[in-house]
């Protein structure tokens, strides 16, 4: 690697100067309202010595006051702030860089991309450590005694590497020993030996190492990344639309299912629930409640996900303790044969599509059923709250005796009173395909049976409008009588937004 364009001496030294014109910045301030506070006093009444407030706010300012004893904090006496950050920034990258140029000389790999990191300078012996660690992992015995402190040791190591040191691990690492590393920390099977086995790593702290990695390493190694540790893909070729072309209930058909990156940006304008069209898995439980809390806090929602400078993409999602993780993916998605993706997708935007596929990595791993998006297809709306939000959901009930005679509360004044104390509130309808005609007409094509459904808010007149998570886009919302929602519609639920 050449490191043209960056003389560490010269950059160093504009550093310094910076440094100076910071601590210099408060007579510039002195100087300036001394200025215009003697053009002021000779200028005619009712003239101002600038047009501009910020400089007109120096009349009369001569010794300015800091912010901290009740001054304002007004241009040029700022700039100290701005320069001295601007300057501890640089010597801290000119730092990194040197370390990158030591790293380089001993022969290790730098990617180009390196050189723009804000973080330590690499530390050679954390990555031979790492290296070594994991090659020692080859004869070392994980069966019969369940010991996983080797694994561990290797885990806790990959955690403190920089992007850098890690980039320069994944490039010098062998195909072999990481796919090792990956069958090691993956088999969780008990040896049937004794019950206090440990084998591999749990599945959320083998994600959350595997997740950094992934969210660090340069865009070179992400195919090394992928091949060694296939898990973190989740598959789709046990979901409905591929095994038979598409989802049966909405009519969307497909043929070639394939991984490719989607051409739009994961935000267009902001988060709303009208960016939410589920498409062909059969996840209509999840995508329901995705886009009752994206209607209901999309800040929430964007908070939550993030693109990382590699290309990947992270999302946040909570486990059944209530503590969050951030589940990194590759930036591809299921596509069919003409470029059209298949999975939740938005208007231009691909947030939904992202927070599904971290939902299809964790969801169907915490379970024993399949795994993937086949792992998410066919469930209780109710479930999904505690991956979005850390929260557990509620059935919305009434009636009963300690339990005994409890019934759906599907009365509207009931939802109404969850929904506006900032609830998510869900309902599903009956698996009864007779109900696909036998509706309203005015719902058209948005009804159908034993799918779930999310409220979008109330009439004057006492009815609810109810959201399709297919999208509004061709399913727009429908409203919902008393009667009608007795006769269609079942099981409500709710959670609540953080």
């Amino acid at each position: 690697m050449a490191f043209r364009g960056f003389d560490a001496a010269k950059l160093r030294a504009l550093a310094g100067d910076l440094d100076s014109l910071a601590g210099n910045s408060g007579q510039l301030h002195t100087q300036l309202a001394t200025l215009l506070t003697t053009a002021q006093q000779n200028l005619p009444a009712g003239q101002s010595a600038s047009r501009d407030p910020d400089l007109q706010g120096l009349v009369g300012d001569l010794i300015p006051m800091p912010s901290f004893f009740g001054g304002r904090r007004r241009l040029p006496g700022s700039l100290q702030g701005e320069l001295g950050d601007m300057q501890a920034s640089m010597k801290r990258r000119i730092k990194q860089m040197e370390g990158l140029q030591e790293l380089q000389k001993r022969g290790y790999p730098v990617s180009d991309g390196s050189v723009f990191l804000d973080e330590k300078p690499p530390d050679a012996k954390k990555i031979d450590a790492a290296l070594r660690n994991l090659q020692a992992l080859d004869g070392k015995d994980f069966g019969a005694n369940g010991n996983r402190d080797d694994l561990e040791k290797v885990s806790g190591e990959l955690d403190g590497l920089t992007a850098a040191e890690l980039d320069a691990f994944m490039t010098k690492a062998s195909p072999k020993d990481l796919a090792f590393y990956n069958e090691l920390i993956t088999d969780t099977d008990d040896s049937n030996w004794t019950p206090f086995d440990h084998n591999g790593l749990p599945e959320a702290a083998r994600r959350d190492t595997l997740s950094l990695m992934l969210s660090k390493i340069s865009p070179e190694n992400v195919g090394k990344f992928q091949a060694a540790f296939p898990g973190m893909q989740p598959t789709f070729t046990n979901t409905g639309a591929y095994e038979s072309g598409g989802n049966d209930q909405n009519g969307q058909t497909n043929n070639g299912i394939h991984w490719a990156p989607p051409s739009d940006p994961l935000f267009q304008n902001g988060v709303s629930a009208d960016d939410v069209s589920q498409n062909q898995f059969g996840d209509c439980w999840y995508v329901a409640s995705l886009a009752g809390l994206a209607q209901r806090d999309p800040k929430f929602i964007q908070d939550g996900i993030k693109q990382n400078p590699n290309g990947t993409v992270s999302v946040r999602v909570w486990d059944k303790q209530g503590n969050h993780h951030w589940v990194t993916m590759t930036a591809d998605l299921p596509t069919d044969q003409n470029g059209n993706p298949i999975s939740t997708y938005g208007n231009g935007e691909t947030w939904p599509a992202y927070y599904e596929k971290a939902f299809a990595m964790v969801y169907s791993e915490d379970g024993d059923g399949e795994r993937g998006y086949g792992g998410i297809e066919g469930d209780d709306p109710k479930k999904a709250a505690p991956y979005l939000t850390g929260q557990e959901g509620d059935d919305l009930e009434t009636g009963g005796f300690l339990g005994i005679g409890e019934h759906d509360d599907k009365d509207i004044d009931s939802l109404r009173r969850a929904y506006e104390s900032g609830k998510v509130v869900t309902l599903s309808t009956p698996d009864d395909e007779s109900l696909d005609k036998d509706h309203p007409s005015e719902w058209g094509s948005t009804y159908h049976s034993n799918h779930a459904y999310y409220v979008r808010g109330f009439t004057d007149d006492g009815k609810v409008i109810l959201g399709n998570p297919w999208g509004v886009q061709g399913y727009p919302p429908i409203t919902v009588s008393q009667d009608q929602l007795d006769k269609y519609f079942q099981g409500p639920e709710a959670f609540d937004v953080p």
